[in-house]
């Protein structure tokens, strides 16, 4: 059991940014890369990293304080743009932003949404790993109590807590071998644009939402957190477009076709057997 190396409150937060900056050039290298290697024009490339970043962070610093709002409430409203003052912001919510600059970008530029979508689901699995291991020495998400042997002593409290941040990453690095898998079936398949990218972030987001039992959240609606709710925003936009654009509709209606013959047939054989029995 270890305590985080660099709590939030004591330096941890410049050494958080760090990660950030990091994570960021991590992600625009990838990113750069994943498009140049499909012939998109770089000044394109550059624009597009440009505003979804700029988009992101505005998400981002709104989706925190949207959801902790008792920080701001009666307080001068400088205070949200004044993050050396009132730090925080929301991965979920830049996520969120920055997927929306996409679609509306990819579209003004001319640029196929599903190369950009294909990139994305290569050029961010190591940025979010590296923000998961500098939360996870800054102590920045806690997880839920927990006694297990590989509990860790995070933050200032001394009560052993889930590693989330390690479970996240764990998480991540199993979505990526599968995401590989999926690249060779794609590429052997003939997959249309953007169906891999589609399918990371529905991979992404159903094992983020599991793990959010294990985090302490504090901003809950209903019985769910907050996260949770936005995961399943995003589970369900994925869900519709692999139905309309990764043949879904092709795969399900002969099944429905030949569910509805198997009731139909069932019920005119319970019919026919009441008939008789009613008879005799």
């Amino acid at each position: 059991m270890i305590p985080a190396l660099i709590p939030i409150d004591h330096g941890g937060i410049v050494v958080m940014n760090s990660v950030i900056v990091l994570a960021w050039l991590s992600f625009s290298f990838l990113f750069w890369r994943g498009l140049r290697a499909v012939a998109v024009e770089e000044d394109r490339i550059f624009d597009l990293t440009f505003y979804m970043t700029l988009v992101a962070f505005v998400a981002a610093r709104f989706g925190f304080v949207l959801t902790h709002w008792e920080l701001f409430s009666g307080k001068s409203p400088l205070l949200i743009v004044a993050l050396w003052v009132s730090p925080g912001l929301s991965w979920l919510a830049a996520l969120v932003g920055g997927l929306a600059a996409c679609v509306a970008l990819s579209r003004q530029y001319k640029v196929r949404l599903g190369l950009v979508l294909d990139t994305l689901s290569t050029a961010l699995p190591l940025p979010i790993i590296l923000g998961e291991a500098g939360s996870l020495i800054t102590g920045a998400e806690l997880g839920v109590a927990s006694g297990l042997p590989w509990a860790l002593r995070i933050g200032t409290d001394g009560i052993t807590r889930h590693p989330i941040q390690l479970y996240e990453m764990i998480g991540l690095i199993m979505v990526s071998i599968i995401m590989l898998r999926l690249n060779a079936r794609s590429v052997r398949n003939k997959w249309p644009y953007g169906i891999t990218g589609i399918w990371f972030f529905l991979l992404y987001a159903t094992t983020a939402f599991l793990l959010e039992f294990f985090k302490d959240a504090r901003v809950y609606w209903s019985t769910l957190s907050a996260n949770q709710w936005v995961l399943i925003g995003i589970f369900a936009e994925c869900v519709g477009v692999l139905y309309v654009r990764g043949g879904g509709r092709e795969h399900l209606r002969p099944f429905a076709h030949r569910l509805l013959k198997f009731l139909e047939e069932k019920g005119t054989k319970l019919h026919e057997s009441i008939s008789r029995r009613h008879t005799d």
